[in-house]
């Protein structure tokens, strides 16, 4: 049988040759600037030569998950050598909740602490050693309080960040009841540091018509432009933000970025003086976001073949303490539980829980790895019940089988 690229040999003469492309369609290409991170010549915005009176961040942040601050005392702070000012949340003279879907995040804390880290106040100084050294001069008195830290803790007391959803399709429990197999189990699916090689960082300079440009290391530069323009209290066009490339980022810079910007800006707004904020790598595994953990279960019901007939399934992800991007992150997971194996009649409950803990935030996949595990595990749960091999079950289960 002749092939399709086949062609009689009187007609491959007359074909005409093939043209060679100018564009870059089929054409092997190295990426923009590998020759420069290879060599170390990429800039990156800590490599960005500091302007003149440039000042230096740091944070400090809440000793406790949960507590209520009864007094602080920043004289020893601001009586440092080389520390130039120190803010609070009552410096900033627009927002003070800097979320980016939902509120719930202040930029700076004024009275309720809720995750270890959480800032609270912010040095300016001549040197980032000093201003990190200048924190721990603070004192500050807590009303400590009880801390929820786990999802079952959550899920007991009903706490969570969003209201639950919910998928539904057929009769689950009807299904449930009938059929002649049903099991149950459960999973907790842990978080995960992003890790980037390149650290939250940002440097911003104050303009002359009252605005800021901001080099950001961010996957989100319009957010960053929003919320500095908000936290300011001056119009989004006065906000200039650039981000030339990211050392890595895989989610954990797409709103987690912002806070650092937000509090470099209302520095040099204030002071009218160029502001560098680089975490360290301490501060940045302390205070930002990871991906969700995730406490999921199950009951399914099967008949002889192992093909499923019903199921209640459980996603719970470990939000954190404020909302963040975890609305969109719980749904995927929901939307991501059947894998690639058909539930039949199904109820799917996803629930967004609150915890005491950094507020967790985007991650490739984005909630999609957290819900797919569950149907892998239901797959293997079943094979063992029946005594069958685990790759026959789930072939039986696939869509459109």
């Amino acid at each position: 049988m002749r092939k399709l690229i086949d062609l009689p040999e009187n007609e491959q003469k007359n074909r005409p040759a093939k043209a060679k492309s100018k564009g870059q369609t089929g054409q092997n290409m190295k990426h923009e600037s590998a020759e420069k991170h290879v060599t170390g010549k990429a800039v990156y915005v800590d490599d960005m030569p500091e302007y003149p009176n440039q000042l230096h961040i740091a944070v400090g942040g809440s000793q406790h998950a949960h507590a209520k601050i009864k007094s602080i005392d920043l004289t020893s702070v601001r009586e440092t050598l080389g520390v130039v000012d120190v803010i609070t949340v009552h410096d900033v003279p627009g927002h003070v909740d800097i979320g980016p879907v939902f509120s719930g995040d202040p930029v700076l804390v004024e009275e309720l602490c809720e995750y270890i880290g959480q800032p609270i106040f912010a040095v300016a100084a001549d040197t980032m050693e000093i201003a990190k050294a200048a924190v721990a001069k603070a004192k500050i008195e807590y009303d400590v309080l009880e801390p929820t830290l786990t999802v079952e803790k959550a899920l007991e007391d009903q706490f969570f960040v969003r209201p639950t959803h919910q998928l539904v399709r057929g009769d689950a429990d009807k299904a449930l009841a009938d059929a002649p197999n049903r099991i149950q189990g459960q999973q907790h699916v842990n978080g995960q540091e992003h890790f980037y090689l390149e650290g939250q960082v940002c440097s911003v300079m104050p303009t002359e018509d009252g605005g800021m440009k901001v080099y950001s290391s961010t996957q989100h530069p319009t957010e960053v432009q929003k919320l500095v323009a908000e936290v300011l209290d001056v119009p989004i066009n006065k906000v200039q933000v650039e981000i030339r490339r990211m050392g890595g980022g895989f989610g954990g810079k797409e709103t987690q970025a912002a806070p650092l910007a937000c509090i470099a800006a209302i520095v040099a707004n204030k002071t009218r003086r160029p502001v560098k904020y680089r975490m360290s790598r301490h501060d940045d595994m302390v205070m930002t976001g990871k991906r969700h953990p995730f406490f999921n279960t199950y009951d399914v019901a099967f008949d002889e073949q192992g093909i499923m007939m019903g199921s209640n399934i459980m996603v719970a992800g470990n939000c954190g303490n404020s909302p963040d991007l975890s609305d969109a992150i719980v749904d995927r997971a929901m939307f991501h539980s059947d894998n690639a194996y058909y539930l039949n009649n199904t109820k799917v409950v996803g629930h967004r829980c609150k915890t005491h803990t950094t507020s967790n935030t985007a991650y490739r996949g984005f909630g999609g790895p957290q819900g797919v595990i569950l149907g892998e595990q239901m797959m293997d749960d079943i094979a063992r019940h029946l005594g069958e091999d685990p790759l026959t079950i789930r072939k039986r289960n696939l869509y459109g089988i």
